[in-house]
This record gives C-alpha cells, structure tokens and sequence, in this order.
C-alpha cells in the first residue's frame, strides 16, 4: 500500500476502490470514458486520489487503450503529478524489481496513447532482466503482483512466460478459487485472457462468472475480471 505522511492506508484504498468501479463502466462501456482528473476533483481528500491512480498503475489507462478513447492533456498532467507525489522507492528497498515492472508498464502505457514519460521524476528505474520462472506456484504469485502487465499493446518476458505456461497459469487459477482468493484468481485469469483467441483455455470463463457471482461487491476484483472478458473477446 502506497502511503506517506499524507495518507491514511483506508482512504488510499476506498480511493483506489471508487476509480475501480469506474473504470469497471467504462471498460463494460456503459459509462462514459473515464476522465482520472474529473474523478480527482469528485473526491473530498486530492491525496488518497492521487494514491489510488499510483496504486492502480497502468491499469488507469485501460479504458483509454481498449476503447481508443484519446488521453486528455489533463489527464496526463495528473498521471505525472501523481508520480511525483508518490514516486517508487528506492533501488534497495525489496519492493523495487515490482515497482520497476510496474512503472515500466505505466511508461509504455502512455508511450500507446502518445504521452513520452520515460523521464518523469518519480517513476521507478530500468526493470531486472526476467529470470527463467521455476516452481509453478511462486512464479503465478508474481504474475498476480504485476497484472497491470497484462494490457495488449504490453509485451515483454511476463508475456511470453505466460503464453508457455498457461497450464501453470491455470493451476494458479485453480488455486487462487479454491482458497476464495478471488482478486489473485481475476488477475490470473486476466493474464490467461491475453492470447485465449489464440490458446483457448476452458477453464477461463466459468472461473470469471464464478468471481463475479462471489465478488461483485470488489471493484479491483471487478476492475481484472472486466479487462479479463474484454480481452478474452480479443477487443482492442
């Protein structure tokens, strides 16, 4: 959880919750599309919602990828002001190889919508070279971690790791249900999405309706599974 002196861990993720939900619309496309600094402005506390848009990650540009709707010049002002304000930590602290990957998905995110962002203080450092994946449990509990990964114009080692491993991946799956961890089990399966035109997995869609049955009341849960069914459909 991102904090600092300003935030309160709760606000943080009631903030990242109510950005969830919206985009959850706009990616069903029952809403308009979603405008982050109209959403900033709506809230009573700029700063938890400034931590929800750096929380969230790449995934805040989703609507706008899939549905090509243009990034607003605003929109990207506050991408940057909220990279500033809280920017990834340093290179020794144990989270930086996921903030890294993250901000690397971030990066490439708005490079797709035209925004060049490789020098904004505040983003995270160049992104370890990807080691050969091993056991098959530890390695989904890493794809679950850096899902904002999992967007189609985003290639890279997680990618092509999971296209080879999608038997792993469903274990994973399987698991993360079993143990009612639905939000790990959206976000495997979101990454299960990405080439299912390609490489049909059964499992996938009676695993989505089973996590939005149990978990309709989560919008980052309903965030992974929406971006899961549209990229299962192959929309772009």
């Amino acid at each position: 959880m991102i904090t600092n002196h300003e935030t309160v861990p709760g606000a943080v993720e009631t903030a990242a919750q109510a950005l969830a939900a919206e985009l959850v619309q706009a990616i069903r496309g029952t809403a308009d599309p979603v405008s982050l600094h109209r959403e900033v402005a709506a809230r009573p506390e700029p700063v938890p919602a400034l931590a929800a848009i750096r929380v969230l990650g790449a995934d805040v540009l989703s609507a706008h990828l899939l549905t090509g709707h243009a990034l607003p010049a605003a929109d990207a002002e506050l991408l940057h002001a909220a990279v500033g304000a809280f920017p990834a930590p340093p290179g020794t602290d144990p989270e930086a190889a996921l903030w890294a990957l993250r901000d690397q998905a971030l990066t490439a995110a708005l490079a797709e919508l035209g925004v060049a962002a490789g020098d904004w203080p505040g983003l995270a450092g160049r992104a370890p070279a990807a080691a050969e994946p091993g056991n098959w449990a530890p390695w989904a509990a890493d794809l679950v971690r850096c899902s904002p990964l999992a967007l189609p114009p985003l290639e890279g080692p997680q990618r092509e790791q999971a296209r080879r491993r999608r038997l792993d991946l469903g274990r994973g799956l399987s698991r993360a249900l079993l143990r009612r961890d639905h939000l790990s089990a959206a976000r495997l399966a979101r990454w299960l999405a990405l080439d299912h035109r390609q490489l049909p997995e059964p499992l996938l869609a009676p695993a989505l309706d089973h996590i939005d049955q149990l978990a309709a009341d989560q919008p980052r849960t309903m965030l992974e599974s929406a971006l899961a069914r549209r990229l299962a459909r192959g929309e772009r």
